[in-house]
């Protein structure tokens, strides 16, 4: 790791105690989630829990002029088998924010809490793998927002460029969706402020509990490419 061995050249002539220190805080870092520079061989793979703010940008939108372009914060969990997704709009409108949960029971819930409003939806995929970049086609190296990324796409679904250090998502573009998702923050391991995040409204249709992780559905789901 480059930051590890300038830090371990500084600290040559130092006490045996001071670099034993620091080994250790590396190693926490390490257990963390922090990560050395990025491969060009094989595409990033996710934390296991995270939530990321996004700026979401349309492409017939890209200077926010027209009231489409909102904030997006995501959670991420793979252990707990969910994907929480909710958008909040330039615009103000009487539904307010969109929540998006995705659970790996197959079952999507789009909602709006403001209105109480639901649609469900039964997607066969579940939620990402944290390896769904898997096969993607490396699109060299580029500078973004003043950092330096990789970049990759795949299966004409998405372009995606990643810190080439720490490998954090700096920026994704959804081919059909036809908007671009520019990362404000990136918080690993973080997990949802309250239980109930992980469960569907009452008020929605198939409504149904969180998914048990030693179901047969998490394990259907851990085959899917």
């Amino acid at each position: 790791l480059k930051w590890a061995q300038v830090l371990w050249q500084m600290l040559a002539h130092e006490g045996r105690a001071l670099r034993r220190y620091v080994v250790v805080a590396a190693l926490l870092l390490l257990q963390h989630g922090v990560t050395s520079s990025c491969s060009t061989r094989t595409p990033p793979i996710w934390p296991r829990r995270f939530r990321i703010l996004q700026r979401k940008v349309p492409d017939g939108d890209p200077f926010c002029q027209k009231g489409t372009c909102s904030n997006v914060t995501t959670y991420y969990d793979w252990e707990k088998q969910f994907n929480l997704i909710i958008d909040h709009p330039d615009t103000p409108s009487k539904d307010g924010a969109l929540w998006d949960l995705e659970l790996g029971n197959h079952h999507s819930y789009y909602f709006h809490p403001t209105t109480q409003t639901c649609k469900f939806l039964n997607f066969s995929v579940g939620i990402l793998r944290r390896d769904w970049l898997d096969n993607a086609t490396f699109m060299g190296r580029s500078q973004l927002f003043g950092r330096s990324v990789l970049g990759w796409t795949k299966a004409d679904f998405i372009d995606y460029y990643a810190d080439a250090e720490d490998c954090t998502p700096v920026v994704w573009h959804f081919h059909s969706m036809k908007a671009s998702f520019k990362t404000l923050g990136f918080y690993n391991s973080e997990a949802v402020p309250d239980a109930s995040f992980l469960e569907a409204p009452a008020y929605c249709p198939n409504h149904t509990q969180h998914l048990d992780t030693s179901s047969s559905a998490f394990s259907t789901l851990s085959t899917v490419v």
